[in-house]
């Protein structure tokens, strides 16, 4: 039985991420300290066997999958389904703001302002995990893409808690690697 890797990264550094700031579908640039972030996350992928890289189209996800592809002779694939869950109104608040955390914990209440809710954002990335987990079966793929979006990866994944879902953070350039396991 033959297995489908999948690395999945989140951006380098922005500015908002140093002011803790939600950037969500905002088009924020990498720091000086994302770039080199993304050069040190290239280095830990060298040798991994990735065969394929999707990135977020939001240009902080962009340059960090460019960065890390160039080191490892790939071309990312970007893809909308990638991108930061949409926080309508709230993107530029701080993320410990009491009403935005309040709405982390309503999944099917959309965030004000024409975001989406917790379970569009899910049903989005689970669409496309299940796309590429089909299509590309066997293969070794990376995924650069946001905070939010990595919740939800590791949520299709393995099961988690209100609680566990919340707290789950993957720093800026780190990454998570999972398995599927794949019928013949």
């Amino acid at each position: 039985m033959s297995k489908t890797i999948l690395y999945s990264a989140r951006h380098g550094e922005t500015e908002f991420n140093v002011r803790f700031c939600l950037c969500g579908r905002l088009d924020i640039p990498l720091t000086e300290k994302g770039v080199e972030q993304a050069h040190l996350l290239a280095q830990s992928l060298a040798g991994k066997g990735i065969q394929r890289i999707f990135c977020s189209d939001l240009s902080r996800a962009v340059v960090t999958a460019k960065i890390v592809g160039d080191a490892l002779g790939l071309e990312p694939v970007p893809d909308a389904r990638l991108r930061e869950t949409d926080f309508g109104a709230m993107e530029r608040i701080r993320r410990d703001d009491p009403e935005f955390l309040r709405r982390c914990s309503a999944f099917a209440e959309h965030f004000p302002g024409g975001g989406e809710s917790i379970l569009q954002s899910a049903h989005r990335v689970y669409g496309f995990l299940d796309e590429i987990t089909d299509r590309f079966r066997g293969e070794t793929i990376l995924l650069v893409s946001h905070g939010w979006t990595n919740k939800m990866i590791a949520s299709y994944f393995r099961d988690m808690s209100n609680e566990q879902f919340a707290g789950y953070v993957l720093p800026n350039c780190q990454f998570a690697r999972y398995e599927i396991e794949c019928a013949e």
